[in-house]
């Protein structure tokens, strides 16, 4: 699974300027909802928000994964935001997320969230990738370095 199915200019948010965990996720869930992507915001918001009590998203290294199921999608649904000066998730190592990652799975396949956290991790550990997309200036800017990093990628995996 290629980020770049998953991702596009009207799901990576750049610059996130949320200041706090719930209202990046509702930032999130609402650009989805401006996409048409999903009709209303509320029981998914109040799901990933019980979900958190659970498990905490930041993942720490700046890294946040937000998850759900969602009736509304019929196939495997992402979002990106990417804040740049980082929002306190009271993340394991204590520092600040910049690159909040929002999956919705469909109902018939709710596991395939994985592959995508998989190869986002790869991504975003990529040498220096945190800093070339906290200096980009756009989301295309982001997008571009996605498509870039994922072509090298898949031609490295290739040979």
């Amino acid at each position: 699974m290629n980020l770049t199915d998953k991702l596009n200019k009207e799901t990576i948010i750049f610059p996130l300027t949320s200041s706090s965990k719930p209202d990046a996720v509702q930032v999130l869930l609402n650009q989805l909802l401006n996409q048409k992507i999903l009709t209303d915001t509320k029981k998914l918001f109040s799901f990933i928000n019980e979900h958190e009590k659970i498990m905490n998203p930041a993942t720490g290294r700046g890294i946040a994964f937000h998850y759900s199921i969602s009736t509304e999608v019929t196939d495997l649904t992402s979002i990106l935001g990417v804040s740049i000066k980082g929002i306190d998730y009271k993340s394991p190592d204590q520092q600040k997320v910049h690159f909040i990652l929002l999956i919705l799975d469909t109902l018939d396949n709710p596991i395939l969230h994985r592959k995508l956290i998989k190869r986002f991790q790869k991504f975003i550990n990529a040498i220096n990738m945190k800093t070339k997309i906290l200096e980009c200036s756009s989301n295309i800017d982001v997008l571009d370095l996605i498509q870039t990093w994922e072509n090298d990628y898949l031609l490295k995996k290739s040979l």
